[in-house]
């Protein structure tokens, strides 16, 4: 399939939330067509800098890339039932072709040995309608450095709930996730690895959109550590958080297209 590579764009209609380069990836979906804009659709993540946020938008995601600590600050998208399919794991770990030459070449190689797993932050199930879907979540931009017990028990009970949510209770989900890098110890002294790895998730009904969020609106948020668990306490609940409480840590401003008022609402609670 062709793509379109569009190099140090600013995207139109989002100068107000951020003046970062956008590079984007036009590879159509093979069944569905969903706009570019429905990862971000509840506003594109923005912290004071945004000289940090190399930004990465696909048919199947929406990226923050951090060329200075080599791996995403964040990851935002669109799920729902329509998302999931037959599509089997393709395992492909790969450099990202949409990241800069100039910018540090990580590869999966470069986790070998080193204590932590290949962690997604946008799971390889959430994409299986398609190949081409489930592929792109295996890009190194889409990875992040996690102890085997966050990724494949903590982080991972988290994401099987959203799961749950979408083919289970046929809800239209707006998640973003990523890292909190403050120590900023790293891997082969590139790949930064988080001290914590958050998770939002903003809760509606299928096919509903901005629009429809308000004061009732669900939100599920957690921030995990990345370290050592045990069956006692690997469950992601016991680590639920308000979305104010990870925008202090992380130093974003989530779901700034949310009205002030409701935004306040929803942002200061625990579900």
């Amino acid at each position: 399939m062709k793509k379109t590579l569009l190099a140090l764009l600013i995207l139109s209609g989002c100068a107000s939330t951020t003046s970062a380069p956008v590079v984007e990836d036009n590879t159509p979906k093979e069944e569905q067509y969903i706009p570019a804009s429905i990862h971000v659709e509840l506003g594109v993540p923005k912290d004071s800098d945004s000289t940090d946020d190399y930004m990465i938008k696909r048919p199947q995601y929406w990226l923050s890339y951090n060329p200075q600590l080599n791996v995403a600050n964040w990851v935002s998208w669109n799920e729902n039932a329509d998302w999931y399919g037959d599509e089997p794991r393709c395992d492909c770990f790969t450099k990202d072709p949409l990241l800069p030459s100039e910018f540090a070449s990580v590869t999966t190689s470069d986790y070998t040995n080193s204590g932590y797993s290949r962690g997604h932050v946008l799971g390889s199930e959430a994409r299986t309608k398609t190949a081409e879907d489930n592929r792109t979540t295996f890009y190194m931009s889409n990875i992040i450095p996690q102890t085997s017990e966050l990724n494949s028990g903590t982080y991972n009970t988290f994401e099987r709930f959203r799961d749950s949510l979408c083919k289970q209770a046929n809800k239209e989900l707006y998640v973003i996730a990523g890292g909190v890098y403050i120590a900023k110890n790293k891997i082969k002294d590139k790949i930064t690895i988080p001290d914590s790895c958050y998770m939002i998730v903003v809760v509606l009904d299928k096919g509903q959109k901005l629009k429809d969020v308000s004061n009732t609106t669900t939100i599920y948020a957690a921030m995990m550590h990345n370290g050592k668990y045990t069956k006692d306490n690997n469950d992601w609940r016991l680590y639920k958080r308000s979305v104010d409480d990870i925008e202090r840590t992380t130093g974003y401003d989530f779901l700034s297209g949310i009205s002030e008022a409701i935004e306040k609402s929803i942002e200061s609670k625990i579900n």
